[in-house]
């Protein structure tokens, strides 16, 4: 139902923005930063319902942008191969910008429907917007632009577009000048750890290029497996080759040139399109990272000169298929050429989420796609082991320690839906369950952040002096395993890549999350129902709470419970699965011909 008062439409937490002597509307719960409650709480303002919540909006909107996103990549491969004078197949494209193109669909499809809602929902007198007359929204590369979605500046910027875009609106738009700003950029550090992390990489790729005089062009290329180092080592070795624990430089960056990409959009049909399938179109070449682009060709350069196998066996990496624009390039090309692309399984919810676009496009991409154990059906999956794992077998922990209660950060602003709201209820689960639990067991209790938090600006330090003063926090800073090794029960609040770290070592676990088990595949239900009917996964916080007091006082005898490990193992069977020789295992697994 239309709000009655008209209001001011506020659709970022930078207060230049705001309009304080008039009442107000913020477009998501994202412009009410928690540490500027003081501000914002004494004006006359309400947030708008946020978009796409509910699991059936998921289900549709995730299936609309993938269809959307299959279609541009087929005009998007031939406008490139137009311009850059090459005549790549789709399958290139895909390695290259894949998993670019689907976020970017993700983020315009959010953006612009959160806006039409809006507009559709409340009667808005005005807005203010950022000039946008020598702003770029095109980042350097792809994990520039995951960045840039969570950006106040930039998401202001693309609503403006969005904005000038839809039917004419009976609203005023104040412009504000950003000055001499014109683009997004991830902000450097100058703190001494930063420059000695740059001098140790430095160091280390003197070292690549020194050893790689002892590699043939024939070897296998192995980059970031998410394998221990001396377990990569001896992987190979066992191949009988120089190892080489492979670096990808950065990326020289090139600003983007508008009036050529103005000159190629024209390229890109929408005269067929109307509302979003236009505007999309419209916007995607405004957005192109310059990667992709203008700079293109100093990549292919950069490729040209590295001393990385120039006709090798095979391809194997767990990391760089998605952000590392060097690497993906060169598997790329080299694919191309007929070299077997293998790809392994990176963390949690791979063969259990349904809307984990990365794992469709690792397996449309690979010759190969290795898992932590599951299969579908799908020739490409390959069940192998949890890679990150390998020579953990087993670390201690005190029967009489203390709780631990791991936590996730607020997603990048890259969903078809409102992440924040969502995450919101997830915060707010997460101070049921600390008020859930005797004083005794809160007593003994840490929460620990991630160690990313600060960078997305939910303030969850804030948050828990606010609610729990008493509780103690850990900023993400120490290692996991460290805490663990102080506690007697970890509690997971969320489907973590944790989760299958500690079930596989073995360490007394409870994890719980909202929703149930909503949010995954039918084929993967079976194995976390088992988890629940032992009191492993609850559906809400107040379960898990309950349960953590139950058998606090002899967590042991809860855990080696015979249904609580045969549940536990099954469980680990399929999603974080054992090698009892992981080298000779995962040898096997790339040597093979065929899936």
């Amino acid at each position: 139902m239309m709000s009655s008062k008209s209001r001011y439409l506020i659709t970022t937490a930078d207060e230049r923005t705001w309009k304080f002597n008039e009442p107000v509307l913020f477009l998501g719960d994202w412009c009410c930063r928690y540490d500027r409650k003081k501000i914002w709480q004494l004006m006359d303002a309400i947030v708008c319902k946020p978009y796409g919540l509910e699991l059936g909006e998921k289900e549709r909107n995730y299936a609309y942008v993938k269809k959307i996103t299959e279609e541009l990549l087929i005009d998007l491969s031939n406008i490139l191969n137009e311009y850059h004078g090459t005549n790549h197949k789709i399958r290139y494209w895909r390695i290259l910008l894949g998993h670019w193109l689907f976020r970017y669909v993700s983020v315009i499809f959010n953006r612009y429907f959160t806006l039409e809602h809006c507009l559709n929902q409340y009667k808005i007198s005005g807005t203010t917007v950022f000039s946008r007359t020598h702003y770029h929204l095109a980042t350097p590369d792809s994990d520039t632009f995951v960045w840039a979605c969570d950006d106040e500046i930039w998401n202001n910027v693309l609503y403006g577009k969005i904005l000038e875009f839809l039917p004419k609106l009976n609203l005023s738009v104040d412009y504000y000048d950003l000055g001499d700003l014109n683009s997004f950029r991830i902000k450097s550090t100058n703190s001494s750890l930063s420059w000695k992390k740059h001098l140790k990489r430095a160091l280390k790729f003197k070292f690549m290029h020194i050893i790689s005089f002892f590699s043939r062009q024939t070897d296998a290329f192995i980059i970031r497996d998410y394998l221990p180092s001396k377990i990569e080592i001896k992987l190979q070795m066992s191949l009988r080759q120089v190892p080489i624990l492979w670096l990808s430089p950065q990326i020289i960056v090139n600003e983007p040139d508008q009036n050529l990409r103005d000159r190629i959009s024209l390229n890109l049909s929408r005269s067929k399109y109307t509302g979003f399938e236009h505007f999309v179109r419209t916007m995607l070449f405004d957005l192109l990272p310059t990667c992709y682009l203008e700079g293109y060709e100093s990549i292919l350069n950069q490729v040209k000169n590295l001393p990385w196998p120039d006709s090798p066996k095979f391809i194997f990496t767990s990391n760089s298929f998605d952000s590392d624009e060097v690497f993906k390039l060169y598997a790329a090309e080299k694919s191309e050429q007929g070299t077997p692309y293998y790809i392994g399984q990176h963390g949690n919810n791979y063969g259990t989420y349904k809307f984990n676009y990365s794992e469709t496009e690792c397996v449309e991409n690979s010759d190969k796609f290795l898992t932590w154990g599951w299969t579908d059906g799908r020739s490409k999956c390959i069940p192998a082991f949890n890679f990150k794992m390998v020579g953990l077998s087993h670390i201690s922990w005190d029967e009489k320690g203390g709780l631990l209660l791991v936590e996730v950060c607020l997603p990048h602003g890259i969903e078809t839906w409102d992440v924040n709201s969502e995450f919101e209820k997830y915060q707010n689960d997460q101070f049921i369950f600390v008020k859930n639990l005797p004083k005794m067991i809160q007593q003994a209790l840490t929460v620990r952040l991630h160690p990313s938090f600060l960078r997305y600006k939910w303030f969850e330090n804030l948050r828990w002096k606010d609610k729990s003063p008493f509780i103690k926090i850990e900023y993400g800073y120490a290692k996991i395993l460290n805490l663990i090794s102080k506690s007697r029960l970890v509690v997971f609040s969320y489907d973590s890549t944790g989760l299958l770290e500690t079930l596989y070592l073995n360490i007394p676990t409870i994890c719980f999350w909202s929703g149930g088990l909503s949010h995954l595949r039918d084929n993967a239900k079976p194995y976390y129902i088992k988890l629940q009917e032992v009191g492993i996964l609850h559906y809400s916080p107040e379960s898990a709470a309950r349960k953590v007091t139950e058998i606090w006082e002899d967590v042991m005898a809860w855990w080696n419970g015979d249904i609580v490990q045969s549940s536990r193992s099954e469980f680990c069977e399929r999603f974080s699965r054992k090698s009892e020789n992981p080298v000779k295992h995962l040898k096997k697994l790339l040597i093979e011909k065929g899936s």
